[in-house]
């Protein structure tokens, strides 16, 4: 495997980051409201702000991961994924109103961040089909 070869099977280890964050998102979303912390982190953790950070991340490490994937190996069924679940979570973070309930923004960012995960391993999946890790 060339340099440039090696060079562009990269964005796998940015899949990787993003299936992390992803997980850690869905995480947030069940085990927050489920688990009992102090008031001020509960407050802190489940403010808007976060949401909004949160999603910041979420769309570096999918431009990091996605672009130079779809460069790889043109497959558009990873920027769908990929679309749908930033969509989901841009909704959940930013669209639902005051008032209209955390079932809804939960079940967006859920949605959203299972679809991420889903498009960060399938990205990853066919970067490695396209350029294989050399093996030793």
């Amino acid at each position: 495997m060339s340099s440039l070869e090696r060079s562009l099977a990269a964005p796998s280890r940015w899949d990787g980051v993003g299936q992390l964050l992803s997980a850690l998102c869905v995480v947030h979303c069940v085990v927050l409201p489920a688990v009992l912390v102090p008031a001020a982190a509960a407050q802190w953790l489940g403010g808007e702000g976060t949401h909004r950070w949160l999603f910041a991340l979420v769309l570096l490490g999918a431009l990091a991961a996605f672009i130079p994937g779809w460069r790889l190996h043109r497959r558009g069924v990873v920027p769908v994924l990929a679309g749908g679940g930033l969509a989901l979570l841009g909704a959940g973070a930013f669209l639902v109103p005051e008032g209209a309930g955390e079932r809804w923004e939960m079940g967006l960012t859920l949605g959203g961040g299972l679809l991420m995960a889903v498009a960060h391993g399938r990205n990853r999946a066919l970067c490695r089909e396209c350029c294989p890790p050399e093996a030793g």
